[in-house]
């Protein structure tokens, strides 16, 4: 039998060492376009200027704490619901509400909402929120200036599902 075999020739090895990092250049460019174009993962711009503001943030805690007030909150696709109470139970009427609804992981879907009081103690706003993961970013004030905050996160079911 006669075998004909060709010959490893410097070309062959070019060709090889073009297409292997071309390969590795072409995943490195993709990989770069999508970190690039997610989110950033930042919770504030500048670490350091936030750290200032870290005893007015523990002082406003403490003053809230005072107060005493509770919050419950609950969230359908349609619309978001607070209950503001008392330390003894009673319901807070009066209040100026506001929340920031966002994802924990996106900026795209932020939104802001102001709520209305229905009755005594329950706050609502309507929204149009996607299923997922939601966090509720709830700050509540008083005719006197006291400022109550308190995050929630929520989950928005899929009801196509």
């Amino acid at each position: 039998m006669n075998e004909s075999r060709q010959e490893f020739t410097g070309r062959h090895m070019l060709i090889v060492m073009v297409a292997f990092f071309g390969i590795i250049i072409a995943v490195n460019l993709i990989m770069a376009t999508f970190a690039s174009s997610s989110w950033t993962g930042l919770i504030v711009k500048n670490s350091y200027v936030a750290s200032q503001d870290f005893n007015g943030h523990i002082e406003a805690a403490r003053k809230q704490a005072q107060l005493g007030w509770r919050s419950e909150f609950a969230a359908a696709a349609e619309a978001v619901q607070v209950t503001f109470t008392t330390a003894d139970g009673k319901a807070l009427n009066g209040l100026s509400v506001a929340a920031k609804l966002y994802r924990p992981v996106a900026e795209a879907d932020d939104r802001m909402v102001t709520f209305v009081e229905e009755r005594t103690g329950v706050y609502a706003g309507k929204v149009n929120l996607g299923s997922g993961i939601w966090e509720a970013d709830v700050r509540a004030q008083n005719a006197e200036g006291n400022e109550y905050r308190q995050i929630f996160r929520f989950m928005v079911g899929d009801e196509g599902r």
